[in-house]
């Protein structure tokens, strides 16, 4: 099976390889000059500095001990895991992702993202709208006279405080109204939603 490695984890290896091996060419460099007991002596205690530093890599590798006992490559299965993504999976998402481009673009329907603070504002805007539909047709249909049409009417001319902090909420100045369904939709897109971008790359799809 092939897999795929994130280029962060692949350019770390890459430096403690050759971090690694630099260690490894001091020491044989050293070695090489040794001629007294006094290279000798920092020889040895330049090695015991890098083997520090070596056992520092091999616990931040995550290798398990067992696997350099026995050599069994099935030990290897929870680092696999965590730092390679099979190859199948991540066509698997790119396919899936070109196949939501397509869609988009054929239907003239683009997919959006939005944040879970905005749905939850906007959920709760529906709900105070159904809530006071509500509570204004059960007030009309308690109309029985012409004085309580006239107090009902009078209740309601104006801008209701609820209305205006729901427009500021959509993204609408507070001098601004809701006239048309084009202008609402275009406020809420633009202040609350961010174009479904599959493969990256920038589109505008306004």
């Amino acid at each position: 099976m092939k897999y795929v490695i994130d280029s962060k984890t692949y350019e770390k290896h890459i430096r403690d390889e050759v971090h690694l091996y630099g260690l490894l060419h001091q020491l044989a460099f050293l070695a090489g000059k040794v001629k007294d007991e006094e290279d000798m002596a920092n020889l040895v205690e330049t090695s015991k500095h890098y083997g520090e530093i070596a056992e520092k890599k091999f616990d931040d590798w995550l290798i398990p001990g067992r696997y350099l006992a026995f050599g069994d490559r099935d030990d290897l299965a929870e680092l696999k895991a965590a730092e390679l993504t099979p190859l199948t999976a991540v066509l698997k998402e790119h396919d899936a992702k070109i196949r939501e481009k397509q869609r988009a673009a054929s239907s003239n329907d683009p997919a959006y993202i939005i944040s879970g603070s905005a749905f939850r504002m906007l959920v709760g805007d529906l709900f105070d709208l159904l809530a006071q539909y509500g509570y204004l047709r059960n007030r009309v249909l308690d109309v029985k006279t012409e004085r309580q049409l006239a107090r009902l009417q009078k209740n309601l001319s104006g801008d209701h405080p609820a209305i205006r902090r729901m427009y500021c909420r959509w993204g609408f100045a507070e001098d601004q109204g809701v006239n048309c369904y084009d202008i609402l939709e275009a406020k809420l897109r633009r202040a609350h939603l961010t174009p479904y971008d599959p493969d990256g790359s920038e589109a505008d799809y306004d």
